[in-house]
């Protein structure tokens, strides 16, 4: 009887709340529900935020603010990496948006997809649209930034350093930059290793590649392994076992040229390491939530038409 109680209450509860001014003013302008989504973003509930953007489509079909809705929905599946899905939305945006805040928006945050996903080039393209145009400061200012850093993932240390000392303005945004700008071109002072003169070692004698590149085990063991084998086929050869000879020093070839592959491999790998390492020193500050709620009209202050 408690629980038949409890539950009616509950329900009563309900039905009040849906007929009071408070709830009806929500249904009527839908801000209440597009604050909740960029809220539930923001709690990285990604899923849920687009479910909630469909139910705003369905309740407000003749809003005029659907290019912003699809602007959030293509947000959502950038933060959620379906990088094709956000996309598809960012391409609707930017064809049908007249709109231009929305439309550069739509620009950047397509640039941004590609920029995740590793397509630098493709994400450079729509980066420079952006920094290039009549965008707005805050957009420009983060196109710029975000050029920077696709200079960095391409060790283009002195250019990332000019794009980032290019970002003007105020905030954490322009802070980050300017301190990334005077570091960042230290990275032309990495011990590197040169491939080429790893393998030229390694040619001249096997495992000196790879002490040149301070992996001193592997230099001992390529060191022994194409001695071992040299000698064996040199004593087969003096013995008059020509066949033997013949099979050892086949092998020897191929031990003798992994041992030069295998150098310069080790040079490009220490080379990425230190690269990686060293932008892994900075911090990226770019954020897209700050861009899709930020003030103006671009942010969660919606239009409705009856």
């Amino acid at each position: 009887m408690a629980a038949n109680g409890l539950i009616k209450g509950v329900v009563c509860a309900l039905l009040i709340f849906l007929y009071s001014p408070a709830y009806s003013q929500i249904a009527k302008d839908g801000n209440g529900q597009l604050s909740f989504v960029l809220h539930l973003m923001n709690q990285g509930e990604y899923d849920l935020a687009l479910l909630e953007l469909e139910r705003f489509a369905f309740l407000f079909p003749q809003s005029g603010s659907l290019d912003r809705v699809n602007l959030i929905k293509g947000a959502c599946h950038l933060e959620a990496g379906r990088y094709e899905k956000a996309r598809e939305q960012f391409d609707e945006v930017i064809a049908k948006s007249k709109d231009s805040g929305i439309a550069n928006r739509a620009m950047l945050f397509m640039a941004e997809s590609f920029f995740r996903q590793g397509r630098i080039k493709d994400s450079e393209y729509y980066f420079n649209i952006v920094a290039e145009g009549r965008s707005e400061p805050a957009l420009r200012q983060a196109a710029l930034y975000r050029l920077g850093w696709t200079r960095m993932k391409a060790n283009d240390w002195k250019e990332a350093s000019r794009l980032l000392l290019s970002v003007e303005g105020e905030g954490e945004l322009a802070q980050s930059a300017g301190e990334i700008s005077l570091l960042v071109i230290k990275g032309n002072e990495l011990s590197l290793k040169d491939p080429s003169t790893a393998g030229l070692l390694a040619g001249v004698i096997p495992g000196l590649g790879h002490a040149y590149v301070g992996r001193y085990r592997d230099a001992a063991a390529a060191f022994t392994v194409n001695a071992l084998f040299i000698w064996a086929a040199l004593e087969a050869f003096y013995n008059e076992n020509y066949v033997l000879a013949g099979m050892l020093g086949f092998l020897e070839a191929g031990w003798y040229a992994g041992n030069i592959y295998s150098a310069v491999n080790s040079a490009q790998k220490h080379n990425r390491r230190l690269q990686e390492e060293f932008r892994g020193s900075f911090t990226d500050r770019l954020r897209i939530m700050p861009l899709l709620s930020g003030g103006g009209d671009i942010g969660v202050s919606f239009s409705f038409r009856y």
